[in-house]
């Protein structure tokens, strides 16, 4: 999943396509004790402000920001969409499409997902840069989930028109 989305970011900017990332930060003290919020309210960790309970899931090394990428946070949400500015920055790079790769394909990438399907985004799946936690997840997300909503390839598939 590494090296196919590296070859996604390095396509995507030879074709002089805007590099977005999310960065999901993670307020434990506000969460409700329910659901996957729960779970994460009782995992130790490695926080960068202890004294609030607060984490940040970074992004990984192998796909570090360049200057000219477009970094966007969400706290306490699955959705990159959700109470987040993703939706105004792609419309003010008047993007009608989104190639999207991530991981917890059957989490935060599918509610991201879904999300940018509602706004009315065409999206594109690239099947070989999304990860889950198991092989039946991503199974069912890759092959049932998305073709619904839009359109599914790998990375090697993908032809970027310009």
């Amino acid at each position: 999943m590494i090296e196919n989305t590296k070859k996604a970011i390095e396509k995507a900017r030879a074709a002089g396509i805007p590099v977005i990332h999310t960065i999901m930060n993670i307020r434990l003290e506000v969460l409700p004790d329910m659901g996957l919020w729960k779970t994460a309210k009782h995992m130790e960790f490695a926080t960068t402000k202890p004294e609030k309970r607060e984490f940040e899931f970074g992004i990984v090394e192998e796909f570090t920001p360049q200057p000219e990428d477009i970094v966007v946070i969400k706290y306490n949400t699955l959705d990159a969409f959700h109470n987040t500015d993703l939706d105004q920055i792609l419309k003010g790079l008047k993007c009608d499409t989104l190639l999207l790769t991530g991981v917890a394909t059957n989490l935060c990438f599918e509610i991201t997902f879904r999300s940018a399907f509602n706004r009315g985004y065409k999206c594109v799946v690239l099947s070989d840069c999304t990860a889950s936690i198991n092989e039946e997840f991503q199974k069912f997300a890759v092959e049932g989930i998305f073709p619904m909503f839009g359109e599914v390839c790998t990375v090697d598939e993908l032809e970027i028109v310009s």
